[in-house]
């Protein structure tokens, strides 16, 4: 019986030992890749992720991304969120100057006014002719004088003093560079100012494309009532890199359990930092609770409250811009609107999604083409934390160490099964201790029945 025992408790302690620990990740473990050319001599590669990346990663950490050198071996690498916009500059006054409406204009200037220039060719001032000009009509065009610009204008602001009623006006802006010959460089601008609801739609913005002239000219064109222009202001636009970002357009997951709550899925795991919605109809707004989450079934969290809308100004379809939420990389998202039949109609909304992609950094250590791997159910973040070998990298002045180089198309590596998680081993170290539970007990009910039986024995 001793014996027996011993065999029991030897079979135990050898299948306890723990396994062996995995030496480490091939390509073959993770789903898709791309090639990565990187130019000789380089010590440091930086690259965007691409949008395929955030579609097929399984971690939303990233943490199942590796870069693999040609001898697969993996390489240091970090990744870093896109650094955040530093804003627009800010907007600043624009001298301006009414011109008031005659039965006819100088052939010369081609105004209804004297127009005075320095020598620089700033407006001085502006005569306006009392014998032909009723001082009492409305001003509906307005000289703006870019002369002491040093850059382009990105837009206009016109500034208005607040009013009860509602107000949509229809702008032409022209540029020209000697007050007597004009440009179109917007022939429908739409400027809004809209009370609903306890809410304000106030659209007094005009962007501007590129243009040449160093006097605008603003006027409307519609038959309403005037705007009471008080300030005329302008912003250039953002330098360095581009803030541009890609948007998803997102669909509804399902119907709707509940009237005026949608729900939808961007199939991924993107850095989202903007939202808007896109209405099917015009003359549609949506005061919107929008929330997130990672999981279904995980609880929801709000990322942002506002009014969204689309309004047809006389023709030209005035839009709610897309607003900003903390990054978050959540796939699901729920939207919930107030009184939504009376503010939409019965079409659902269209949620799209802006998101600003990371940025990969690598050191180009072994020979290439290098291979951006990912897409891993298996696969955990690297446990030594690389960042700090990274510093002094990505400079805003372009004195940085690294070189920019643009991945190669999606291929597959492993394929999508090594996106499904594994089954979970077989809890054998638990199946053991049960076995040496249930042996212990037959082994004691064993000797108590061998005694049993010599107690009747010497009976």
């Amino acid at each position: 019986m001793k014996k027996w025992l011993f065999m029991l408790i030897l079979v135990l302690m050898l299948g306890c030992r723990p396994s062996p620990i995995t030496t480490g990740l091939t390509e073959n473990d993770f789903a898709y890749g791309m090639n990565v050319e990187v130019p000789k001599g380089s010590a440091i590669v930086a690259l965007t992720l691409p949008e395929q990346v955030y579609t097929h990663v399984f971690r939303k950490d990233l943490g199942d991304l590796r870069v693999f050198n040609a001898a697969g071996e993996p390489v240091p690498h970090t990744t870093r969120h896109v650094k955040a916009d530093a804003g627009p500059p800010a907007w600043h006054p624009l001298p301006f100057f009414p011109l008031p409406e005659v039965q006819d204009t100088d052939a010369a200037t081609g105004y209804s006014v004297y127009v005075r220039t320095g020598p620089d060719g700033a407006v001085v001032r502006l005569d306006s002719r009392a014998d032909k000009t009723d001082t009492t009509q409305p001003i509906r065009e307005f000289l703006i004088d870019l002369s002491g610009e040093k850059e382009r204008l990105a837009a206009l602001r016109l500034e208005w003093p607040p009013e009860n009623g509602n107000r949509i006006a229809t702008l032409t802006v022209e540029a020209g560079n000697d007050l007597a010959h004009w440009s179109t460089i917007h022939s429908r601008a739409a400027v809004t100012d809209i009370r609903y609801a306890g809410h304000r739609l106030r659209n007094d913005e005009i962007p501007l494309s590129r243009y040449t002239g160093r006097y605008l000219r603003i006027r409307q064109t519609d038959t309403g009532p005037t705007i009471p222009v008080t300030g005329i202001y302008g912003r250039p636009p953002v330098s360095g890199p581009s803030n541009a970002r890609p948007f998803l357009e997102l669909n509804i997951v399902k119907p709707p359990v509940e009237p005026g709550v949608f729900e939808y899925d961007t199939e991924g795991s993107y850095p989202v930092d903007r939202v808007n919605l896109i209405f099917a109809q015009t003359n549609s707004m949506a005061d919107a609770v929008l929330e997130s989450r990672n999981a279904p079934g995980a609880a929801w969290t709000r990322r942002l409250t506002g009014l969204f809308y689309r309004i047809d100004a006389d023709g030209i379809e005035v839009v709610s811009a897309p607003k900003s939420v903390p990054v978050t990389m959540d796939r699901y998202w729920r939207l919930t609107v107030k009184d939504s039949k009376s503010t939409m109609g019965v079409n659902a909304p269209r949620l799209t999604a802006g998101f600003r992609s990371h940025t990969l950094f690598f050191i180009a250590r072994g020979s290439g083409p290098f291979t951006l791997a990912f897409g891993s159910a298996v696969a955990r973040p690297p446990e030594i934390n690389v960042a700090a070998m990274f510093d002094g990298i990505d400079r805003a002045d372009g004195t940085g160490l690294e070189r920019w180089v643009f991945p190669g198309p999606m291929v597959e590596l492993g394929g999508p099964q090594k996106l499904v998680t594994p089954p979970e081993p077989l809890p054998l170290r638990r199946i053991l201790l049960w076995c040496l539970l249930v042996g212990g007990v037959l082994v004691v009910a064993a000797m108590a029945w061998q005694l049993v039986r010599g107690l009747k024995a010497a009976d």
